[in-house]
């Protein structure tokens, strides 16, 4: 006698990535494979799209740009030899193919790229990440400006994390906060962190600061 059970499969985390061969959209590629790989069993469908009309032959010659481009990408950044990449060419206008798609393939997240721009704003309004805000079925990430692309003369230095501060973050479950060195400096009050599994406990006892003055 044969008995079967019905196991449920589990659901595919499938994620969009706009390109159109620019660094933008490498850049945003280069994140979305930071997703990929960090969720087993996920698929990556890059697409790009055509601006108007599109031959066959031009479509193809596209797709294999688009293929000979992604492998040279994986192999800069290792990783991803196994992860599932499906490529498409389109034509129309980007933010309604790049919205259709998702929908096609039942995307959980769309990434697309955006080009330098001297204020925020400027990233948005009038491209094609502020339309496809508007038609995607899906959360969008907008990455970028890439780091080549970023003017960071006026922003707020943003400092690397300490290692050992994230070693003892990891091994701890996120109950210690700071490596030895930095436990040791002064808390700012206002900064604070808690890490549990939910639901969270009634009271705050584990809540700690995490603000430090690195003086």
């Amino acid at each position: 006698m044969t008995m079967t059970t019905n196991v449920a499969p589990v659901p595919t985390f499938t994620v969009v990535v706009g390109n159109d061969f620019s660094p933008a959209s490498g850049y945003a590629f280069d994140q979305a494979a930071r997703v990929a790989r960090r969720i087993p069993g996920s698929d990556l469908h890059v697409v790009h799209v055509v601006e108007g009309e599109s031959s066959d032959e031009g479509s193809k010659k596209l797709a294999g740009l688009l293929r000979s481009y992604l492998e040279d990408k994986v192999k800069a950044l290792g990783g991803l030899e196994l992860q599932g990449v499906a490529i498409h060419v389109r034509a129309g206008h980007a933010a309604r193919e790049i919205a259709q798609l998702a929908k096609d393939v039942g995307a959980d997240l769309i990434v697309v790229g955006t080009k330098k721009g001297p204020h925020l704003k400027q990233l948005f309004v009038g491209s094609t990440a502020e339309r496809l805000l508007l038609a995607a079925p899906c959360p969008v990430f907008v990455a970028g400006p890439s780091p080549v692309e970023r003017d960071d003369a006026h922003d707020p230095a943003i400092l690397p994390p300490c290692p050992d501060c994230v070693k003892t973050r990891r091994e701890s479950a996120g109950e210690h906060w700071w490596c030895g060195r930095h436990a040791e400096h002064h808390i700012h009050a206002h900064s604070y962190s808690f890490a549990r599994a939910l639901p969270f406990r009634t009271h705050d006892g584990a809540v700690t600061p995490t603000g430090v003055d690195m003086k």
